[in-house]
């Protein structure tokens, strides 16, 4: 009788490593099972309290050296801060202090060379190569709300719609009275950003409202996915959306500035960066506020979009024009 011959390729990854180990026939010495009690992980689960991991949303190569020293001067911990590759392209980070870590989950989303960094909390129960990362939060500006829907249920309910709510931006009283109503969410970036919905309000009326977002990474103006740009985007044109600015789909118009002093994230935090609170252009590739319009060809155009109208409420109010003798309103 002939046993299977089983070729293993010089260069596997550990999925396919994986898939080979189950063709394999295994010694008497390689099938014993190794006992690893609780003393063997009371290390790792301690620092691991400390720990994040981490994974830059982006199609480029990154540098690990680059990464920890942009990290690091951005951050500004208190105490140290290592950040070690466990697998291709997935970060540990480990937190001298706890504070720390806690700071830099509260401020997501960070940004490297423009790409939207994921963080989540250390697991070690799992695999490296087990680990998904698709989640990041974001303040969510809601406009065109009328006044009587700026109140802290509204913001849940609308949040809901978009991922997880974790916070309504709201004075003591339930309402916020700003220019619009401001959510923090937990949102699934694997999907395409959500330019505004149709809202129904008490008595039947109908309305579009828009959203914007606080802190938005690069992303693609085609279609609107957040770990590539326009020039990467792999969509057909069958929406005929194409490279014309005026024919794209997103755009810099989703961008919302970050609120200044006296309300907003930074201010509830304690944390009041100039180059945050100010709107003024990021000093380095790490995180902070985008000002800057971006040209489909990914150039950087300085100038504030206009918050009044956007594409969207454009195309919703001509389909809803109501005409009274000649005039339309």
């Amino acid at each position: 009788m002939y046993s299977e011959v089983v070729l293993v390729p010089l260069n596997v990854g550990p999925a396919e490593l994986e898939e080979l180990w189950k063709k394999l026939s295994f010694t008497e010495e390689e099938d014993e099972s190794i006992v690893l009690g609780s003393s063997t992980t009371e290390a790792a689960k301690a620092i691991g309290k400390n720990c994040l991991v981490m994974k830059v949303l982006s199609t480029k190569s990154i540098t690990i050296e680059a990464l920890r020293k942009n990290l690091r001067m951005v951050w500004k911990p208190s105490k140290s801060v290592q950040i070690n590759e466990v697998e291709d392209e997935l970060y540990l980070v480990e937190f001298g202090d706890g504070r720390d870590k806690k700071r830099i989950l509260e401020m997501r989303p960070w940004t490297y060379e423009k790409s939207l960094i994921l963080l989540k909390e250390f697991e070690g129960e799992q695999v490296p190569k087990d680990i998904s990362l698709w989640q990041s939060s974001f303040w969510v500006q809601i406009h065109n709300l009328p006044l009587k829907s700026r109140t802290r249920e509204t913001g849940r309910v609308i949040g809901t719609s978009l991922g997880e709510v974790m916070d309504v931006d709201v004075s003591e009283s339930g309402v916020n009275w700003g220019k619009y109503l401001r959510v923090r969410v937990l949102m699934d970036v694997t999907k395409k950003l959500v330019r505004g919905k149709r809202i129904v309000i008490e008595g039947g009326e109908q309305r579009w409202i828009t959203f914007k977002y606080e802190r938005l990474p690069n992303f693609c103006y085609k279609c609107g996915l957040l770990n590539h740009g326009v020039k990467d985007c792999k969509e057909e044109n069958g929406s005929g959306a194409n490279l014309e600015h005026n024919n794209l789909q997103y755009g810099a118009w989703m961008r919302g500035e970050v609120p200044r002093k006296g309300g907003g994230d930074f201010t509830r935090f304690g944390l009041e960066d100039e180059r945050f609170s100010k709107g003024g252009p990021v000093r380095n590739s790490v995180g902070g506020q985008m000002p800057l319009k971006e040209t489909p060809d990914e150039r950087r155009e300085v100038g504030n979009v206009p918050e009044s109208t956007t594409p969207v409420t454009e195309l919703w109010a001509k389909k809803n024009e109501t005409k009274i003798g000649d005039q339309e309103c």
